[in-house]
């Protein structure tokens, strides 16, 4: 009993406190210069998509599965793989895990409560953000029209942000990059710099 009600107490914190964050408008986008799709065991379970905004640079992944604990689980593990307790970045990576984590117990809270019969999928939206003067994770969740596998947003929800390290945010772009969309560094390198530039450059191309 005194879990649930902990957990309750949690649910309604995060509630209040993102309904004084930032507008909508905030994780709003002009344009993608790239987007991939995530797989989990040969199925879509989602998108990572690059673009610009406000002159930061942004890698936003959206997630749209009925088994978010264990995606969450995985990251978890690639995580603690990229950034060991002696690499510098590993304070930010584990602050970031550990809010997601938060937030997805947030979500699967949410959802037990307004929802009775066959579970609908969970939705949750993640933000690497890195700006000339600031760095920064948004975790959110999202709504979307039309066709759910096209991830046509109709609108984002931020639950919590973290300012962290500017050197873990750049390199978590870059590897997530990689693992997600197969690319190699050279593609990651043209992106990126076609972003700060604000020059178009080709669709990089998986490995």
């Amino acid at each position: 009993m005194k879990h649930r009600n902990l957990l309750t107490a949690v649910v309604l914190l995060f509630s209040l406190h993102a309904a004084f964050l930032p507008p909508r408008s905030a994780w709003a986008i002009r344009e993608i210069a790239y987007r991939c799709t995530v797989f989990a065991a040969d199925a879509p379970i989602g998108e990572v998509r690059v673009f610009q905004r406000d002159g930061a640079v942004v890698l936003q992944t959206l997630l749209q599965t009925v088994l978010m604990r264990r995606v969450v689980a995985e990251i978890r593990k690639k995580e603690e793989a990229n950034w060991p307790s002696d690499r510098p970045g590993s304070e930010s990576s584990q602050r970031y895990v550990a809010a997601l984590e938060r937030v997805q117990r947030v979500l699967w809270q949410q959802r037990a409560r307004s929802t009775r019969g066959p579970n609908p999928p969970q939705r949750l939206a993640i933000e690497f953000v890195q700006g000339t003067r600031e760095a920064w994770v948004g975790l959110g969740t999202f709504e979307l029209q039309g066709n759910p596998t096209a991830f046509n947003l109709s609108a984002l929800r931020v639950l919590e942000r973290l300012d962290l390290d500017r050197r873990y945010i750049g390199e978590n772009i870059r590897l997530i990059l990689a693992d997600a969309c197969h690319l190699d560094q050279a593609a990651i390198d043209r992106l990126l710099r076609s972003l700060s530039t604000g020059q178009p450059t080709a669709q990089p191309q998986p490995e």
